[in-house]
């Protein structure tokens, strides 16, 4: 038995996404698989504890608590920790649970448009409320096939929109968000967060081009970076009206895309 503070778990496991341990609470105060953790001794978490409280909706982790103390691993100490304690979601990487299975057929393919369906709901939320979450990966969308949702987790690099990024994972970034990466270490042309600032404003698009591509990996196998193959022409069973709307998430310029996650969400109905 492992423990933090007076928070209990039974093992830990380093889950996908998260640049920590994590692992669920079993204290007999807590409902089974009610609280998860993620702990790290590098890593502050009182970023994302404050931008949590930011947000209320079911398929965004609520906090509950964050620190830093002693881990116990029965009874004999073994590291200092920070922590962060917020709502557990069952469930794995989107990405990954397809891996392990077929080419999507149409059956498939009309539950994965549920499944996105159900995460435009968290993202007009967060896009609502004026901030973006800058880091969507497969690792940060928690897939439950049983209720039919994708749970959007990991807020530590989320900023206001127009902000300058705090981080961001290079395969899934938007182009906007590789573009102010370059500026900002572009410091011999007297680049600076003010003047990056001027040149790109990253919007509710930035986001819907992350999720795209992770849409176009999950139904095609493949990934858009690597060739850009309209995603029909991979997998017959994806309608013509589908395939439209992954290529409108992937506008290269940030005016074409589908602009927003309720334009998105109406998209995903009509098909």
């Amino acid at each position: 038995m492992y423990s933090i503070s007076e928070y209990h778990f039974r093992e830990f496991k380093t889950t996908p996404g998260h640049r920590a341990n994590y692992a669920i609470l079993c204290n007999s105060e807590f409902e089974t698989n009610q609280w998860g953790m993620k702990y790290s001794p590098a890593n502050n978490y009182s970023k994302e504890y404050k931008i949590l409280s930011l947000f209320s909706h079911p398929q965004i982790p609520s906090r509950y608590k964050e620190g830093c103390d002693i881990m116990y691993r029965g009874g004999k100490f073994v590291l200092i920790q920070n922590y962060l304690i917020m709502t557990h979601f069952e469930g794995e990487d989107i990405v990954d649970y397809y891996k392990k299975r077929d080419m999507p057929d149409h059956y498939e393919i009309n539950q994965i448009i549920q499944y996105f369906y159900s995460v435009t709901l968290p993202l007009q939320h967060m896009h609502s409320k004026g901030y973006l979450h800058s880091d969507i990966k497969p690792g940060h969308l928690i897939l439950n096939p049983k209720t039919g949702t994708l749970s959007l987790i990991d807020l530590e690099c989320t900023i206001k929109t127009g902000e300058i990024l705090c981080g961001m994972s290079k395969e899934y970034a938007s182009p906007e968000q590789k573009q102010m990466i370059q500026l900002l270490r572009n410091h011999s042309a007297g680049e600076n967060e003010k003047s990056v600032r001027k040149k790109i404003k990253l919007t509710a698009t930035s986001d819907l081009y992350s999720l795209g591509l992770i849409l176009y990996q999950v139904v095609t196998k493949r990934l858009w970076q690597d060739a850009a193959i309209q995603p029909g022409e991979i997998n017959r069973c994806i309608p013509e009206k589908f395939s439209r709307i992954i290529t409108g998430l992937l506008e290269e310029n940030p005016q074409n895309r589908i602009h927003s996650a309720e334009e998105l969400r109406k998209e995903l109905e009509a098909v």
